[in-house]
């Protein structure tokens, strides 16, 4: 069979697993391109599944424990809004509700028979990345091949979902990444393209873009993604969520599928994408009370801390990077945070990025290291086309060992760099204390429209190269009335002429403005109260 032959055999078997009688007909579908709040005003919702989907994790958790809601229910409620995200967006790779369902009915029976939950995640469903194995499912990573491979789909649980399985979760769906996960727009010949609910002419993100959409429309209370120059946290910032890049080592990623297998040059993360700040820190501090050094041998046990802040606080910030500037609606975006963060007592300078290209060119090129051999030997053996903007995969030189090793050792003595430049920063500020964060851009990006977010992740890829801890918050809607384009805008390069072209007011209204969060190594739960207190100033709604 051909490509395109595969991809489609692939696409019926996955609508196979839709619930028939949940089915939107197509002339009931919206036409507006934000659909945000169809789910909840379209009338297909009943007022239960709307309460139960509403509600952040620890709720729903409480409401199972108490036998309020049973898992069941819980789970029937989000698997018809994953249905209906689905439907809006094309954000899922492989549906398995009826699984899911018949999992949440037998947890309903453990519990009723024993008196006791399962675990941390008891009844609680929760969606998960193509790339993360799930036992009977595929993980084709958007790769033609990989679509039917294994047959009959995996014969165990990578990591996390193993883990997760044990603590009582359930799962249900995986959702649509690009193409080994190696762009940051969510687009390959399998699936196709998913789309931005706040603003469907606009790119979900990339490479965790569909469960960007999924989580935004509420697919599900918490998504999992994973991120390794940006594929969390560019998706977040494009869907209006919070979201975690954690410090590596930390949370499990063991058995998950890659795209580039072997890859140790830069480690993978994975981490929630959630519209609920609550959600978020209640997953990220039970998994890692679940101790994850059990299923993974690369994991550090390390428990969920306390973490005090202090009254005042000292922001680095950084409104550009030297190579892409980012679009008006982004400027706004940040202007408008150091405002309120100055209004409210802290303090706030400016962030030198003198390191930050060179650290995001040498996580560039350690995708290319191996000169695009297992991307190739995937798409070519169906013949599928290379997307313009993993072309490079195709024209790659390999690096030799000793080159890659020069090449680590100049990454090393760049985040040393940065590194001393962070604790400089008592030396600039007024009381003498090294600065909590550095709050800057996520992208240049409101979201770009499909196929033209233009190649620049260097505002996150960064810190995949220091491997710190990093958050995502958004701070407002992209408005076309405000977010003018700069007309005389003179371009620095290619791609920083590419991005300011592609942005066009009228297009990306809507689209969500965010920032980043950025502390250093093992700082997650920094991050998160980091992000509680400026969520207080901002007082984003959406």
């Amino acid at each position: 069979m051909s490509y395109k032959e595969i991809s489609a055999k692939k696409r019926a078997e996955r609508d196979t697993h839709l619930i028939s009688e949940w089915l939107i007909p197509e002339d009931k579908l919206p036409k507006e391109n934000d659909v945000l709040e169809f789910p909840v005003k379209s009338g297909y919702l009943s007022a239960s599944e709307i309460e139960i989907t509403e509600s952040d994790a620890p709720t729903i958790f409480e409401n199972i424990k108490s036998h309020k809601w049973s898992s069941y229910d819980v789970t029937k409620a989000f698997c018809h809004r994953s249905q209906i995200a689905h439907q809006l967006t094309n954000c899922l790779s492989e549906i398995f509700y009826a699984e899911g369902l018949q999992q949440a009915k037998a947890l309903d029976e453990y519990y009723a028979t024993t008196g006791k939950l399962k675990g941390r995640f008891h009844g609680v469903p929760i969606s998960l990345k193509d790339n993360i194995n799930v036992i009977g499912q595929a993980s084709s990573i958007g790769y033609v091949d990989w679509c039917f491979k294994p047959e009959g789909g995996f014969t165990t649980d990578s990591a996390i979902a193993e883990l997760l399985r044990k603590e009582g979760a359930v799962f249900y769906c995986k959702t649509n990444v690009p193409v080994a996960m190696m762009m940051p727009e969510s687009t390959n010949h399998v699936y196709g393209t998913t789309t931005n609910p706040l603003n469907r002419l606009l790119s979900a993100g990339g490479s965790s873009g569909g469960a960007a959409a999924h989580a935004a429309l509420k697919g599900s209370i918490i998504d999992i993604g994973s991120d390794i120059g940006g594929s969390i946290r560019i998706p977040a910032s494009f869907n209006s969520l919070y979201a975690l890049r954690p410090t590596s080592g930390r949370y499990p990623t063991y058995g998950t599928r890659s795209g580039l297998p072997g890859l140790e040059s830069v480690n993978s993360v994975n981490g929630p994408l959630c519209t609920s700040l609550a959600s978020m820190e209640w997953y990220l501090s039970n998994l890692v009370d679940a101790d994850p050094s059990t299923v993974d041998p690369k994991v550090c046990y390390s428990p969920w801390k306390k973490v005090t802040l202090p009254e005042k606080l000292t922001f680095a910030i950084l409104k550009d990077d030297g190579h892409v500037k980012p679009t008006p609606p982004i400027q706004r975006g940040i202007d408008m945070v150091q405002k309120l963060v100055e209004e409210a007592g802290h303090e706030v300078i400016e962030w030198d990025p003198s390191e930050h290209v060179a650290l995001a060119q040498t996580i560039t090129k350690f995708f290319l290291a191996d000169g695009g051999k297992h991307v190739l030997e995937v798409t070519e053996a169906t013949g599928e086309p290379l997307f313009p903007s993993m072309a490079m995969y195709g024209s790659a030189p390999s690096m030799s060992v000793s080159e890659l090793w020069d090449l680590h050792a100049e990454r090393s003595g760049n985040c040393k760099k940065l590194l001393q430049r962070w604790m400089d920063t008592q030396l600039r500020t007024k009381d003498g204390k090294v600065i909590d964060a550095i709050l800057l851009p996520a992208s240049p990006h409101p979201g770009c429209p499909h196929g033209k977010f233009g190649g620049w992740v260097g505002y996150t890829s960064v810190f995949n190269a220091t491997d710190y801890s990093v958050g995502v918050m958004p701070v407002s809607r992209c408005d076309k009335a405000v977010d003018l384009a700069e007309k005389d805008y003179v371009p620095r390069n290619a791609i920083d002429k590419e991005i300011y072209e592609s942005y066009d007011p009228e297009v990306s209204h809507g689209g969500s403005v965010s920032i980043q969060v950025a502390c250093r190594k093992n700082e997650d739960e920094k991050v998160v109260e980091l992000i509680k207190r400026l969520s207080k100033l901002v007082k984003y709604s959406g």
